[in-house]
């Protein structure tokens, strides 16, 4: 939600700055989801360059789509941040702003501890990269979840 007093953020320029990744947020105001997109991003590298031969391909769809869709992102965000825009869109309730700033520190702090534990050699890359389709599951379960609950009210 945008303070009516703020100033407009151009949408065309927030997503040209997305081009780099994180960087459209920050001009934003967005300070912790740039970082995140910066992270995420990082780590699908990561992830593909420890990849074995029959994992690359689907780490650089991973990496390809994420890219895209921090674009997309940036610019509906900067989109829903003009004052103007308001009108157009829906308020939020604040529960569903705490939902998923939990789901995103649980994501966020589930992937720095399977990072660790690959920089202790307690596991490796490899292994990790071998876990990426539970990000799909996880994912599902969330829709899944977010659908029933809509179903309630």
């Amino acid at each position: 939600m945008a303070d009516p007093t703020s100033k407009a953020k151009s949408p065309v320029l927030a997503t040209f700055l997305s081009i780099v990744p994180g960087c459209g947020q920050f001009y934003l105001g967005s300070f912790l989801k740039g970082i995140v997109h910066i992270l995420v991003f990082a780590g699908l590298i990561t992830l593909a360059e420890h990849a074995g031969s029959d994992d690359e391909v689907v780490f650089a769809l991973m990496i390809g789509g994420f890219y895209i869709f921090q674009i997309f992102d940036t610019y509906r965000d900067a989109q829903r941040t003009n004052p103007s825009g308001i009108a157009a869109e829906a308020e939020e309730p604040a529960e569903k702003e705490e939902e998923i700033s939990l789901f995103w520190a649980i994501a966020v702090l589930i992937t720095g501890v399977l990072f660790q534990l690959a920089n202790l050699d307690i596991i490796s890359l490899r292994q990790i990269s071998r876990l990426w389709p539970l990000i799909l599951i996880v994912l599902g379960i969330r829709l899944l979840t977010e659908y029933f609950h809509k179903g309630e009210k």
